[in-house]
Formats: C-alpha cells, sequence, structure tokens
C-alpha cells in the first residue's frame, strides 16, 4: 500500500510540475495518506468487533482531533486561513503524518459498548 501511495503522489506532483498547476495535485498527493491512516486504524476495529454491545461513533474525537489534523493538513491551500508558525511546520511531510493521524483517530472513534 505505502508503495502504491508513493507513486501515486510522484505522479501528482511531476504532474504539478509539468503543467504549473500545483492546486489540485497537491491536495490529492496529501488525501492520498487518509486512507492509510484508516487501514492501520483497521485492527482496532477487528479488536471492537469482538466485543459484546452497540456501536458507538465518538463525534468529540472526531471534533476537536481529526478536524484540527485535517485543517492542518490543507492551511496551506485554505485563503484566509489562520497562519500556524513555522516551526511547527517543518516540511510538507507533516501535512501527510496529520492526514495519516487522522484517518487513524478516525477509525479508533468507532467503538462498541455494552448497552447494559
Amino acid at each position: 500500500m505505502l508503495i502504491v501511495i508513493g507513486n501515486l503522489q510522484q505522479s501528482f506532483e511531476n504532474i504539478g510540475r509539468e503543467s504549473f498547476r500545483l492546486y489540485p495535485w497537491s491536495n490529492l498527493a496529501v488525501i492520498l495518506y487518509f486512507p492509510l491512516g484508516v487501514y492501520l486504524g483497521v485492527p482496532g476495529l477487528v479488536k471492537e468487533y469482538q466485543k459484546n454491545g452497540s456501536w458507538k461513533f465518538n463525534w468529540l474525537k472526531i471534533i476537536f482531533i481529526s478536524l484540527p489534523l485535517i485543517y492542518f493538513s490543507f492551511f496551506w491551500f485554505i485563503p484566509a486561513s489562520y497562519p500556524i508558525p513555522d516551526f511547527i511546520v517543518g516540511s510538507h511531510s507533516t501535512f501527510k503524518l496529520a492526514m495519516l493521524a487522522s484517518g487513524i483517530v478516525f477509525m479508533n472513534s468507532i467503538t462498541k459498548e455494552n448497552s447494559g
């Protein structure tokens, strides 16, 4: 999966360099890491599946952790967004890492709780 994502990311970056339009291709290169985070969160979901109870979705975890990570991944592309200090954003790999973490947090927010 990492090889496929790496190849797609390289293709998007090459298209962006050749066409001089970075907007859609840079976004797509960053979005590719969300499914990888979801994939890394699947073992936790399988562990939850084995429990008894009803499925719950932790909205607070999504709103206060996952959405800010997604904002952090795309603040560079959002016009009139509040600037994040340069020492936090070391390179473009921090954007990808934030999307990866967002996918993991999204999957870990789905849990099973006992109804009784």
